[in-house]
């Protein structure tokens, strides 16, 4: 007699909390370069780019402003900082005219954070034009621009949200509207504005190959959305996508006319754990597939929270740019990794079926180091942190070149777990286990799924 057994590994509860768990994750593999910026005020880091002369810019935001630092692309080496007083830099983006490269931030002006955008000279920072666009509302109504892109008719697209319940964070904020602007960029004169009373807030926009405008958006306690409109301000559809009640929104990108949502979801568990989400959709918002990920250093997916805020896709795979850490009690640690509760950077790229390719961590300085936002390089990425080396709420960025396949130490995640149940699809424990799917359900919360025929 020969048992043949098929086994495919996945993470989470059967069906309802199914999540991917890479088998083995990098640890600070392959950095070209990495700084801790500590001069000046500290504030949390919101965006950051790679531009296309190859430099960085990051804009974070120290109490009741905004700073900015445009950092060399060679070494890491700061090139120039700005500060703006009174405002909240959510955004950041490249405006490039005649191959000289300048940079939009974009955010909020003020006590009653009107939305705000200003151009920046992207030799030395200074100011360019710097506009504040009001609406109407009360003193608890704010609003904001949260990013920008520059459409292929050479124009600014900015999305955010009027009249949110929130002031002074890039987190989702409700009770508001979805809007997106058109905007001037030789000026900074508005051209128009959409608002969306189907959807709270426009989290992100991106273009499609024939100009149409689509940004995500969300209604509290409900399904996320997508909306589609045009150079007009003409909206053409927003809809629901289906099953997605749960997922918190952080990002959107685009990229061979299929549309990536970069999200984290949450889940039952002792510490409030949370899974990376991406949401892979075509330009009618027909769902392709939903996957979830989790556990990059092996730790327990009842307490581990993996926070996403930045997705990127290029001709060839999708990079997730988040933290992973506990907020918990619990504490463990699994070398060469750090403490479950050290906070670190992680970075996963998947192909376009949300297949993993590579897990990498990273991690300043051996203290809390959370990656806030990622953009691609021509061979790698750069990850911009809030990292408490040197300091609180650093201003922490880490490039890394991925096609470089030396020098790399693969770390396999080892747990010590033990089978506590098997049953089969119908959530029965059926002792005849032959042609059937069943699946094996270890102490840690991990699921195996086997097909055993004789």
């Amino acid at each position: 007699m020969r048992k043949l057994t098929l086994i495919f590994m996945f993470l989470g509860t059967i069906i309802v909390y199914g999540q991917i768990v890479p088998e083995n994750s990098f640890y600070n593999e392959n950095i070209v370069w990495e700084n801790v910026f500590t001069n000046g005020p500290a504030g949390k880091v919101n965006r950051g780019i790679v531009d296309s002369d190859g430099n960085c810019a990051v804009v974070f935001m120290p109490e009741n402003m905004s700073r900015i630092h445009k950092i060399n692309g060679e070494n890491g080496e700061l090139i120039w900082s700005t500060t703006i007083e009174n405002k909240i830099g959510f955004g950041i983006s490249e405006i490039n005219d005649n191959n000289k490269v300048d940079y939009l931030v974009s955010g909020g002006s003020g006590e009653t954070q009107e939305r705000w955008l200003c151009r920046l000279n992207g030799d030395d920072g200074s100011i360019m034009w710097d506009k504040t666009y009001t609406s109407s509302g009360n003193q608890y109504q704010f609003d904001g621009i949260r990013m920008t892109i520059i459409g292929s008719d050479g124009y600014i697209y900015g999305a955010g949200f009027i009249g949110g319940d929130e002031p002074g964070t890039i987190f989702i904020v409700y009770a508001g509207k979805a809007m997106l602007m058109k905007i001037d960029p030789a000026s900074g004169d508005e051209i128009w504005t959409h608002e969306n009373l189907n959807s709270e807030y426009a989290l992100a926009v991106v273009e499609s190959n024939d100009g149409s405008m689509y940004y995500g958006g969300i209604l509290y306690d409900d399904n996320l959305k997508l909306t589609k409109v045009n150079t007009n301000g003409d909206e053409i559809w927003t809809r629901n996508l289906d099953n997605t009640e749960n997922i918190i929104p952080a990002d959107l990108t685009i990229s061979s006319e299929t549309i990536y949502y970069g999200c984290h979801r949450g889940r039952d568990g002792a510490g409030d754990p949370f899974d990376y989400t991406c949401i892979s959709l075509d330009t009618e918002a027909n769902i392709n597939w939903i996957k979830h990920y989790a556990n990059p250093r092996g730790y327990s997916l009842e307490h581990i929270r993996n926070e996403l805020y930045g997705i990127k896709a290029n001709e060839s795979s999708i990079y997730m740019f988040g933290g992973t850490g506990d907020e918990s009690n619990y504490s463990a640690l699994n070398p060469p990794y750090e403490s479950s509760d050290v906070w670190n950077g992680w970075v996963l790229q998947t192909d376009f079926n949300g297949d993993i390719i590579q897990s990498d961590v990273f991690c300043h300085d051996n203290v809390n180091t959370a990656t806030e936002y990622g953009d691609l390089t021509e061979d790698g990425y750069v990850i911009f942190n809030d990292t408490d080396a040197q300091g609180d709420t650093e201003v922490g960025v880490i490039k890394v070149q991925i096609n470089n396949n030396s020098n790399i130490n693969k770390h396999p995640i080892i747990s010590n777990k033990t089978i506590i149940k098997t049953i089969n699809i119908l959530g029965q424990e059926d002792r005849n286990n032959k042609h059937q799917i069943m699946f094996e359900i270890y102490n840690d919360g991990s699921v195996s799924k086997k097909f055993i025929t004789d």
